[in-house]
């Protein structure tokens, strides 16, 4: 049996790049060595992929694909800032409630 690193779950949105085009995805879990994608169009197992984050371009290889989901494997692994940064939502909601250590009242912010 292989075992496989924790996934942090997230919704981070990114623009894949595929040989066919660019895809509108969100990154649902994700660690260093890879992570589970929700895309708007066909991706095909085997394909190379690309993203951006922080403005480091991130290589994928797509291992699966089962409806609009898509497992993905990282060509090198990331970075523990890059698998941070994935974790984290880039919407205005989310950051307030990260930055406030998680108080959901804001008479406690």
């Amino acid at each position: 049996m292989q075992y496989r690193p924790h996934r942090y779950p997230t919704q981070f949105p990114i623009k894949l790049s595929t040989p066919s085009g660019q895809v509108e995805c969100s990154v649902i879990d994700v660690n260093n060595t890879g992570a589970r994608l929700t895309c708007s169009g066909q991706l095909t197992r085997g394909e190379k992929v690309t993203f951006q984050v922080l403005n480091h371009k991130v290589d994928a290889i797509v291992r699966w694909v089962s409806g609009t989901r898509a497992g993905v494997t990282f060509r090198p692994y990331l970075t523990d800032l890059l698998v941070d940064t994935l974790r984290y939502r880039r919407d205005k909601g989310n950051y307030n409630q990260h930055r406030a250590g998680g108080m959901r009242y804001p008479e406690l912010r």
